[in-house]
């Protein structure tokens, strides 16, 4: 929607107009859209098309601001005036802060010309594409395509221009049996480059899913060897990220929207309504709902990098420049955003403040290129999860972080490497700092959605093997 020479105009036009002795220009502006299908018909095309612009002055030590929509010289000077008048009338602030110059980040291109096009009647022919394949076997489909064209940028007086656009699509796709007797999911999210988007390939495997999910056999509770995809892979990842921040995940859950990230998955850090290096990925977490009671601070109370805290198999960067998840460069409070290693082959690397990223930024886990096919093959005797329903933490004494939720979307048991049938559901309780020390396989990364909802950060996330993933009681739901 928005440039970066559109972009500069206006914010290069506010300074000038600003006659004082600083100015600071927020500009937010584009597009977020998307559609949405049910029993296999489109039911919802949305688009919603928004700007605003915020300018903070600094006369002496006197603070003003004033925001505006209209970008017309006339509505861009009433608001300078409005924030200069704020300024005069203000009592002095001796603690002022003190704001970055021009600064040089590692350039990324987010707005593809294919991604930028998407329209209606291109989301609609992946509908079409998905209901066809929906149709010939027998299932019902129900998904959404949320789409985004956002442009951020903070520019200062002195030098600063901080500009980010994403241009990002995702699609998410839940096929039932008309009957109610089975259902599947499959899904994408952020993906910056439309080619990515391949609509046939995952309604065949949500469909697919939804056949075979039928006539789940119970088993017992109990521990179990499980293969997580990416969805539930994803999920089960956001409920730890908070533990490398400043205060080794102490007093505090991980709740709230990260970096108010926009439909079709999070821009991370410069999104659209938040800062960069915003709060890490939304989670369910243990911890600090409960007032500190299971929180991740008694598991990283002495811990410092060097340590070892996970299975050889777990890697997690903020792998900055990323070509696929193509997120933003600025980092927190507008320098230059730089690659972090969190966790290396199981060992602590980075921990607490002064990290070049943030956790929801530009996020993979390190994989290999193995399928969730080929790990099926290695796999012994376990469970194939497709993803999970909600996540919410539990209060314990003995377990840090300890969760819990429960399997949907198709579950099938796993023997000598092959599905011999469909599971039925579990409920479950685990903790990521325990789980990610059992992880002994994981495969290909994808781009997935990591919050519960299908419009927030996204990460770069493979398929995991998880040994002792403790099933507790078994779910009727399909």
């Amino acid at each position: 929607m928005y440039t970066r020479e559109q972009v500069k105009a206006i914010t290069d036009k506010v300074i000038d107009m600003a006659k004082v002795d600083a100015a600071e220009v927020v500009f937010t502006g584009g597009e977020r859209s998307g559609t949405r299908w049910a029993n296999s018909s489109i039911t919802t095309n949305l688009v919603q098309f928004d700007r605003n612009v915020t300018v903070t002055v600094h006369i002496g030590q006197k603070t003003g601001n004033a925001s505006t929509r209209d970008i017309s010289d006339a509505g861009l000077k009433a608001m300078v005036d409005e924030a200069v008048a704020e300024a005069q009338k203000a009592n002095d602030s001796p603690n002022l802060p003190v704001w970055m110059g021009a600064q040089n980040y590692i350039p990324v291109d987010s707005a593809l010309p294919n991604m930028v096009g998407v329209g209606p009647a291109e989301r609609a022919r992946l509908v079409k594409q998905s209901v066809d394949i929906a149709t010939s076997k027998g299932v019902v489909g129900a998904g959404y395509i949320p789409k985004s064209d956002i442009a951020n940028c903070t520019a200062n007086s002195k030098g600063l221009f901080a500009y980010y656009r994403s241009a990002e699509m995702g699609f998410v796709l839940t096929c039932r049996m008309p009957d109610g007797s089975g259902s599947g999911f499959a899904s994408i999210g952020g993906v910056k480059d439309l080619s990515m988007i391949d609509a046939r390939a995952l309604t065949e495997s949500a469909a697919t899913k939804a056949v075979k999910s039928r006539n789940a056999k119970a088993l017992e509770p109990g521990r179990y060897t499980v293969i997580l995809e990416p969805r539930a892979s994803a999920r089960f990842l956001s409920l730890m990220t908070g533990i490398f921040g400043a205060n080794g995940g102490r007093g505090g859950g991980f709740g709230g929207p990260p970096g108010g990230g926009p439909p079709g998955g999070g821009a991370g850090a410069g999104a659209a309504g938040g800062p960069p290096g915003g709060a890490p990925p939304d989670a369910g977490g243990g911890g600090g709902l409960f007032g500190g009671l299971g929180g991740a601070g008694s598991f990283m109370q002495g811990k410092k990098p060097g340590d070892k805290i996970f299975s050889d198999k777990f890697t997690l960067k903020s792998d900055v420049g990323n070509a696929i998840l193509r997120q933003s460069t600025i980092g927190p409070d507008f320098r230059p955003a730089a690659p972090v290693t969190w966790v290396e082959n199981g060992v602590l690397r980075t921990l607490g403040a002064g990290a070049g990223a943030s956790t929801n930024q530009s996020l993979v886990q390190v994989g290999t290129d193995l399928s969730v096919e080929e790990m099926i093959k290695q796999t012994r005797r376990g469970l194939l999860v497709t993803s999970f329903w909600y996540i919410r933490g539990v209060p314990s004494q003995d377990q840090p972080l300890l969760n819990t939720g429960m399997t949907r979307d198709g579950m099938f048991l796993i023997e000598n490497g092959e599905i011999v049938g469909p599971a039925q559901n579990f409920r479950w309780n685990m903790s990521p700092l325990v789980a990610y020390n059992n992880l002994t396989l994981v495969g290909k990364p994808t781009p997935m959605f990591t919050g519960e909802s299908f419009d927030g950060t996204v990460a770069l996330v493979p398929p995991v093997r998880i040994e002792e993933f403790y099933m507790t009681s078994v779910s009727p739901a399909v």
